[in-house]
Formats: C-alpha cells, structure tokens, sequence
C-alpha cells in the first residue's frame, strides 16, 4: 500500500473511532471551515510541492490522525452513552428471558420428577432384596407384617418395620426396631421413604415423615381380614405376578399393612401413590421392580372412612389391575357395599 493509501486510511479509521458526541475531526485537527489541514474539500490530500519537485502532503494532518488512531488492543475514549440499551431493546431482551424461562422450567420440572422417580424404584428394589435375603436366612418364611390398632393403626412391634404408623412416627426408631433393619439386612433408614413425598407427621407441620412404602398383607399379613395368607415364600402361585412392596398414597398410608379387597370388590382399602407423574412404584416377589402408570389420580381427599368407592371406570381399571397382583379368594362375594 503507498502512502497516500495509508493516509487515506488511517483519516477514515481515526473517523470511526471517535464518539457521537465529540467534536467533528477537522475542528480537533485546526482545520478551518470544516477541512483536514493539509487536505482539501472532501477529504481529497491537499498535494504541493518542495523544493526537489517532490509531492508533500498534509503531513500536519498526517500526525494527527495517526495520535488518535488507537494502539493495538486499546480504543479511542467515546461517550459514557455510546453502548448503552435503549428501553425497546432492554424489553426485547426480558420478553426473550421470559419465553426461555417458560419453556425451560417445566422440562426442568419434568427432569426432576423422572430422577426422583427412578430413586423410589431404587429404594423399592433395595428393600425387595433385603426381604428375598431375610426369606433365604430364614428357610422361606416371610418378614411378619401384622398390624394392631390402638386408636391409630401400628404394624407390631415384631414385624418387618416394628411399631410404625407413618402419619405419627416422629423418628426413625420403629424403623430401627423393624427386622429388616435390626438384623442389618439395610442400615439405610432413606430406603424406607420416598423422595418425591413430601407429607408431613401429624401435630408437626414442619417434620417430614419417615416412610412412604408398605407391604403387601397377603406376605404375613392380618388372618382377620377377607384376603388369603401365606408364611413361606415357596407356597406364593407366580412370584412375578405378586407385588410385595408398594408407594402408598400420603392419605392413605398408616400401618406397613397394605390391604386390597379382591375381585370383585369395588372399594380401595389403601391407595397406592401416584407421585411421580401419577406413576405407581412397586416391587414383586421375583425380584424386580416396576412402574404402573394409573388411568386415575389417587387420593382419598380425605380419608373418611375404612374404604371408598373407586370413583369411575378409569379408577376403577386401576383397582382391577392392583387385584391382579394379589392371591386371590375363591367365591369371594363382596360384603357391606351399600
């Protein structure tokens, strides 16, 4: 590039550089009436010549230019208001953060609902092994699952969860006193509650209760009520068809005693939860774990009574699958229904 390039040039970038609100390029170089000195009108290069014959330019200019073109990674000083946000362009930006936040948030939601969905199936398969080991130490018998009541309803204090009523235990210590626990078949008192549940002791609006999960009555099980009993793990029909664990419903979980009337009953004694997107967890007597998807939410809303009515044919759907996995009781006729 010659000189009267880079002249050129270095005029035009020293132009772009300087704020709104500084004083025109030809005022800060002493330029008259508007022009560089040493250039004419138009920015065009004021040429002469010297004493040899040779060009001269406005080297005045020249100098000038060159002490306001910036070093290399600096800038030419602007005004404080150059790069500032206008009120439209500061709304456009909130209104996009908005729409963002709106779509983010619920998949964030839904994200979290899935993890602690999958931490429940965890704490189900868990405790599912420590009741297959318990069976194996113990020659095929069952962990007893007896219940009392004494004003409220409390597994025994020989079961496999000791004295607990989840609505009232205030501590892990009926936990502890369970068997599974107290023969270290888990030391994890976390296992026995679910992470998506977040209901709380009665009296102590503040106190997270301790256990979400019951068992099936049928394994050990009250005698006293219309449903079939087994001690011994060998005289289950289809292990893989029997569910053994369940996540109860916060309104309906009192005792670990999870009760189902057989067909063709209509009534839920308890609820199993429907947490996790109103998804039912469960384990089975083979082993493995699963999720039920329900046709029909499940609360009691409140709990008024012994029993309720399923409420319409899809919650009623969501009863007979649930009979599905229990022992069934041949001639079984409903008593009691209204």
């Amino acid at each position: 590039m010659n000189s009267w390039h880079q002249l050129v040039v270095d005029v035009a970038l020293s132009r772009a550089r300087l704020g709104p609100r500084e004083a025109p390029l030809s005022a800060r170089l002493g330029a008259g009436r508007g022009h560089l000195a040493g250039f004419g009108p138009g920015l065009q290069p004021a040429v002469g010549n010297d004493a040899d014959g040779q060009a001269t330019w406005g080297t005045a200019a020249l100098r000038r230019s060159r002490d306001t073109t910036p070093p290399l990674g600096g800038s030419v000083e602007t005004s404080p208001y150059h790069f500032a946000f206008t009120l439209i362009e500061l709304l456009v930006v909130i209104a996009i953060i908005a729409i963002l936040a709106g779509l983010l948030l619920p998949a964030i939601s839904r994200a979290k609902g899935k993890a602690t969905g999958i931490a429940c199936l965890n704490n189900l398969k868990q405790l599912q092994l420590c009741w297959q080991i318990y069976v194996d130490d113990n020659h095929g018998l069952v962990p007893p699952n007896r219940s009392i009541w004494n004003g409220v309803w409390r597994s025994s204090p020989d079961s496999w969860i000791g004295s607990s009523s989840a609505p009232y235990d205030t501590d892990f210590a009926p936990i502890q006193q369970g068997l599974l626990f107290k023969y270290d078949y888990n030391r994890s008192v976390a296992l026995y509650h679910c992470p998506a549940d977040h209901s709380t002791v009665v009296g102590h609006p503040t106190l997270q209760r301790t256990r979400s999960y019951s068992m099936n009555g049928n394994l050990g099980g009250r005698t006293n009520e219309v449903q079939n009993t087994v001690d011994r793990a060998e005289t289950i029909p289809s292990p893989a068809k029997l569910f053994v664990f369940v996540d109860e419903a916060d309104d309906s979980i009192d005792d670990a005693h999870f009760l189902v009337w057989p067909y063709p009953d209509t009534r839920w004694v308890n609820l199993p939860a429907g947490r996790h997107g109103q998804l039912g967890v469960l384990s089975l007597a083979d082993g493995h774990a699963e999720k039920w998807a329900w046709q029909w939410p499940k609360k009691f809303s409140p709990k008024t009574d012994y029993w309720k009515l399923a409420e319409n044919v899809k919650d009623l759907n969501d009863l007979r699958r649930l009979q599905t996995a229990i022992l069934t009781v041949n001639d079984f006729v409903p008593q009691g229904l209204p």
